[in-house]
């Protein structure tokens, strides 16, 4: 399959999209139930986050980066003579959560004190995008954690939203800061 038709797959309504399986706890042996010590101890919680990441990629295996030679925070510029990846394998772009990422990339503009313009296509990346992840052991993990802490709703919809609520809610980036400048020249 081409890059392209594999691409304009993404791009589909969620109702139409290819879902990856649901991660199988007994298939896998993953255990995405926290401990009792996991729930009181957030540093033992954020383990088993990494240990259930079945798709997390491999340096040396799955890619090289070139870290340059570093920055000073005052420092403009890219420092780095050559790219920060310099070596990719062929297959990362095409794993469904990977995919479904790169589709979300081009959804936003960077420009600070520009409205953005949400389409309905952006929409149906965003929730195609949660969809998938909903799907890994880590995003499992998380929503028990925090349905046993009292956070979210066991029902998996509600997690959904609150996921794309937090992640994908537009707010505002010009007007805020103007409006907060009479406020700090008073104190």
């Amino acid at each position: 399959m081409k890059n392209s038709e594999e691409w304009k797959r993404y791009k589909r309504p969620p109702s139409e999209q290819e879902y990856s399986e649901d991660v199988s706890q007994l298939r896998h042996g993953l255990n995405v139930e926290p401990s009792r010590e996991e729930l009181n101890h957030l540093p033992k919680a954020c383990c088993p986050l990494w240990e259930l990441d079945l798709n997390r990629l491999l340096p040396g295996n799955d890619y090289t980066i070139e870290c340059g030679q570093g920055k000073k925070v005052y420092q403009k510029g890219d420092m780095a003579s050559e790219n920060l990846f310099s070596w990719l394998k062929d297959d990362v772009l095409r794993r469904p959560t990977y995919c479904r990422f790169c589709a979300l990339v081009d959804n936003y503009n960077p420009r600070q004190g520009y409205k953005e313009l949400v389409t309905q296509q952006d929409k149906n990346e965003e929730a195609a995008f949660i969809e998938e992840i909903a799907r890994s052991a880590p995003i499992k993990y998380l929503h028990r954690y925090l349905v046993l802490k009292g956070i979210t709703s066991q029902d998996q919809k509600d997690f959904k939203k609150m996921l794309a609520s937090l992640w994908f809610n537009l707010y505002g980036r010009g007007d805020a800061l103007v409006a907060l400048l009479p406020l700090s020249m008073s104190l």
